[in-house]
């Protein structure tokens, strides 16, 4: 009895590569307006500490998100009553998470000017959680 040969890699037909996906560049965080950048922080998974700062944050803000004057890390220190290293990580991780902009982008935090944006997809998280609360209360009624 014999058996049929097995086929191996070099049998297989030979594919061409696949072109090269053009390279999309990294989405920017846009400027935000106050109420919509407070939703999506409130539905962010950020740390509750961080979610404090950036809430404390929006209220210098006015209702397009800029800041008339900009609430240094003292200022933040006296509204939380948190440490001024915990303000700085929390600031720290907002920068780093796109929901800050802050200007120079290089040296210490404390004296940067600051700005807030949107991550990309952050409006789209807090409008799912926010229709999702909408319709368990809804559910409840």
């Amino acid at each position: 009895m014999t058996t049929a040969a097995r086929p191996t890699p070099a049998h297989m037909p030979r594919r061409r590569p696949a072109p090269a996906a053009a390279e999309t560049p990294p989405l920017e965080a846009r400027p935000a307006h106050r109420q919509p950048w407070e939703r999506a922080i409130l539905a962010s998974s950020l740390p509750g500490t961080h979610r404090f700062v950036a809430i404390a944050l929006s209220t210098h803000a006015d209702g397009r998100g800029h800041f008339a004057r900009q609430p240094r890390v003292i200022g933040l220190v006296h509204n939380t009553g948190l440490h001024a290293g915990q303000v700085r990580v929390a600031l720290a991780a907002l920068v780093d998470r796109q929901f800050l902009r802050r200007t120079p982008a290089t040296g210490p935090i404390d004296n940067a000017d600051l700005a807030l944006t949107l991550p990309p997809g952050a409006l789209a998280r807090a409008r799912r959680a926010h229709q999702a609360a909408t319709n368990r209360s809804n559910a409840d009624a």
